[in-house]
């Protein structure tokens, strides 16, 4: 199993590019730059990032249509993918906290992302871009490329409709914050999907953003493991029942993520649920320890990879820098074997 990094969305242009170093020296395999409502340009920054590293993939994750137009996206990860000299990689997604500041129609979402896949592949294969679908055209648009082994598109999905989608026509998916209990179920649905589409699932890419949060205590380790818990919600409901959790409980979790996400904004403190509920989150949802619990962490990440997962998109609380050594010294040994 491949190991990524997924880096804050805000940080700097040098910060990104002195990090996407480290993780290239420590054998990483991708680094993500998260999106949302509070970040910077993705691709001006992961050019920068390109030009101090030689191997490793970079890309955004995730960027909707709904954001930027498809021809825009096509452009900017094409151009990234010649800086880097074939190393860019995008995660696209049909939403996202931009996309909502900006929005998002109530329908269509699956459909639009699926054309902006085409309008990409399109670009890609160069020559005059012709396109007329329900939600984007393109009319006499002449690409400045020519045949682009375009191979890291992923789609950031875990529901049916996206998680199809990804599987007839994107080169991987990304999942968000699956745990162990209900990863299995899923990567089976996206395995016959692949099938379905007759497609070899050796070439499709399977992958789990989660979370890294090993401090050097276990207290600092649960402080910021709460403060971000808004952050795990997105899909409470529909894993509830595999961490543990009652619909009832699930319910008024998804009902709160709102605004606990609107305190982290703010910068205040996030309404916080019932230690026994935030507990069962922290386990399931987060790879939480102080270093001595080092050992059981690697043996999750061997368990997604025993589920099916060829990659996984390690986000670290805390000092990146830190996260980077300790686990280039002490998980990629032994997942990526």
């Amino acid at each position: 199993m491949r190991v990524g990094l997924v880096l804050d969305g805000r940080r700097s242009a040098s910060e990104i590019a002195e990090l996407a170093a480290l993780a290239e020296a420590h054998r990483f395999s991708h680094v993500w730059l998260s999106g949302g409502a509070r970040t910077k340009d993705h691709f001006v920054r992961l050019a920068l990032a390109a030009a101090a590293t030689r191997r490793i993939r970079l890309g955004p994750v995730a960027l909707s249509p709904f954001e930027m137009h498809p021809v825009r996206i096509g452009l900017a990860l094409l151009t990234l993918d010649e800086v880097a000299a074939g190393r860019a990689s995008l995660v696209l997604g049909a939403g996202g906290d931009l996309a909502a500041t900006l929005g998002l129609p109530a329908k269509g979402r699956v459909e639009a992302v699926e054309e902006c896949i085409d309008i990409i592949r399109a670009l890609a294969s160069g020559g005059e871009v012709n396109y007329s679908g329900a939600h984007y055209r393109v009319k006499g648009l002449f690409s400045p490329w020519s045949r682009v082994p375009m191979d890291g598109l992923y789609l950031g999905a875990n529901r049916p409709r996206m998680l199809r989608l990804a599987a007839q026509k994107a080169d991987g998916v990304m999942v968000t914050d699956m745990p162990t209990g209900y990863l299995g179920s899923l990567i089976a649905r996206v395995r016959a999907e692949l099938a379905e589409a007759g497609r070899d699932p050796r070439a499709f890419a399977l992958s789990n953003w989660f979370v890294w949060n090993v401090q050097e205590t276990r207290e600092e380790a649960l402080r910021l493991a709460r403060r971000q818990l808004g952050f795990r919600l997105y899909y409470i409901r529909d894993v509830a029942s595999s961490i543990g959790l009652g619909e009832t409980e699930a319910a008024e979790l998804a009902r709160r993520q709102p605004e606990m996400l609107r305190a982290l904004f703010q910068g205040t403190e996030p309404w916080a649920p019932p230690p026994h509920v935030t507990d069962l989150l922290i386990e399931h949802l987060t790879l939480t320890s102080d270093r001595r619990g080092l050992e059981r962490c690697v043996e999750r990440l061997v368990e997604f990879a025993r589920l099916g997962l060829s990659e996984i998109a390690l986000a670290p609380h805390g000092d990146p820098a830190s996260a980077i050594k300790l686990i280039g010294t002490a998980v990629i040994p032994t997942v990526d074997r």
